[in-house]
């Protein structure tokens, strides 16, 4: 695992000791989608990936990621839900992409935001530690225990896979979706669900990603 090292500012995050439940407070787009954030947490070392069992399928391993809230960046969520679901610690080095989650029936229920985050520590004590389990995957055992679609494209597209370039860019992923092949995604500001005219706004500005 890397040195510790202090977070750039737009990461530095509260460890707290209790988990957040803000789902009255999650950011959606003007369909009512939800916005989700969360790591795929590298050992880079031990080219080794840290996933988490899920609460859904107890023969699942997924990643840690929950939603973004009103009050915070896409960044900082998904450091939160990293900490909270897998108790580590760690500075997010890449967006790995936007991904769609879609129903049985294709229908999107969800957008997640997927960094890469380089594990810098990873504590014995943490929010969700009775209800989680963690373990070590190398690349070929994280594509067999992950069963959504789009963390395994997730991982696909992380570092770790032999196929990929060292720094491969950011882009967005989904089937259904053209790849964005030149810059990262735009930032794009916290907005209450009431704001209306923000809404339509953030709306405009995450369909332009998909575009």
């Amino acid at each position: 695992m890397a040195t510790m090292t202090a977070p750039p500012p737009e990461q530095r995050i509260e460890y707290t000791k209790k988990a957040r439940h803000g789902h009255n407070q999650d950011m959606t787009d003007e369909n009512n989608i939800r916005q989700v954030a969360g790591c795929l947490p590298i050992d880079h070392q031990a080219k080794r990936f840290l996933l988490i069992s899920s609460r859904k399928n107890a023969d699942a391993w997924v990643l840690p990621k929950g939603g973004w809230e009103i009050n915070e960046t896409k960044e900082q969520a998904a450091l939160r839900e990293t900490w909270e679901e897998a108790g580590v610690k760690g500075i997010i080095y890449k967006h790995i992409g936007v991904f769609a989650d879609k129903t049985n029936k294709g229908k999107v229920k969800a957008h997640h935001w997927v960094y890469e985050l380089e594990i810098q520590e990873v504590a014995k004590k943490f929010p969700e530690r009775k209800k989680r389990e963690r373990r070590w995957f190398t690349y070929e055992e994280a594509l067999l225990a992950a069963q959504s679609p789009f963390i395994r494209e997730a991982i696909r597209m992380s570092s770790l896979n032999p196929a990929n370039s060292p720094e491969p860019s950011p882009r967005v992923s989904d089937e259904s979706q053209p790849t964005l092949t030149g810059t990262p995604p735009p930032t794009i500001k916290a907005i209450p669900r009431s704001n209306t005219e923000n809404r339509r706004s953030f709306g405009a500005k995450l369909r332009a990603l998909f575009s």
